[in-house]
């Protein structure tokens, strides 16, 4: 019969859909594993984010971690007590929390997260040490850095407010800038906003860091630029953008002043008649 002489493409369709069905499961699996939950219990009630008893499972976090901040710490203070930077894949705090929290670092240590931050608690979560932005991220708040947050050239989405203390981002060049996007307020008065990266210049560069405004914060270091060009940092503070221009060559400059003295000649000469 003709369907007999199908049966073995059939049997092969049969098979090429249990192999993408298993890879499917596979990657599923995988992906759960990469980045796997970890949720703070307070279980040492001693604070030190190294305590195996502070978290369920029994794991202190790593890069792949995903950490829930679920259940309030003693003292409202997790210490990070790693002695060195400590990095997750991301930090959410529960809506189960009582108060607010502080993240703090024992001695020097930094936080590095790679995705996103996110406060669904009611009350304003802190970090207390740098924080560094791993990755393109939404930071959502309402969240308070009270050291450096260190955004790179990434792009951070802001949702609800946030407020920092310092804050850098860095230029590789025009289109390769940290910046902030979003609906999100970010409240940076006081606040000192350093630039760096390996940007030397173009003229004509425009740098748009913000949606909204760096409304009482003071710019701090930029990065060198090519002799004959200069950063314009007029508008910083007002909208949050950085651009760059030609520095006038002296005889541009010399050129432009003899036409302020002819004016000026010509006028008294008006008056004078």
């Amino acid at each position: 019969m003709k369907w007999l002489h199908s049966f073995p493409l059939i049997k092969k369709h049969l098979f090429m859909k249990k192999i993408a069905l298993l890879g499917i499961v596979g990657f599923l699996s995988l992906a759960a594993s990469t980045f796997a939950q970890t949720t703070w219990t307070d279980g040492a009630f001693d604070q030190m984010w190294s305590s195996t008893s502070n978290w369920n499972p029994g794991v202190v976090p790593g890069p792949t971690t995903a950490v829930q901040i679920g259940t309030q710490p003693t003292g409202n203070q997790i210490g990070i007590d790693t002695g060195v930077a400590t990095t997750v894949a991301s930090i959410t705090f529960n809506n189960t929390l009582t108060n607010s929290v502080d993240i703090a670092p024992v001695a020097t240590e930094t936080l590095q997260v790679n995705g996103a931050i996110t406060n669904n608690s009611a009350y304003t979560d802190s970090f207390s040490l740098a924080v560094f932005a791993g990755a393109s991220a939404v930071w959502s708040g309402p969240l308070s850095f009270t050291a450096q947050a260190v955004i790179g050239t990434n792009t951070i989405t802001l949702a609800n407010a946030i407020t920092f203390s310092s804050l850098a981002f860095d230029i590789t060049n025009a289109t390769t800038f940290g910046h902030f996007l979003g609906a999100g307020t970010a409240t940076v008065t006081g606040a000192t906003i350093n630039i760096g990266g390996t940007y030397t210049g173009q003229a004509g560069d425009l740098f748009h860091f913000t949606p909204g405004a760096f409304t009482g914060a003071t710019l701090g270091t930029l990065p060198s630029l090519t002799a004959g060009l200069t950063w314009n940092t007029t508008n910083f503070t007002s909208n949050g953008t950085l651009s760059v221009q030609s520095v006038p060559e002296p005889a541009t400059w010399a050129l432009f002043a003899t036409g302020l003295a002819a004016v000026a000649i010509i006028r008294s000469r008006r008056v004078s008649a």
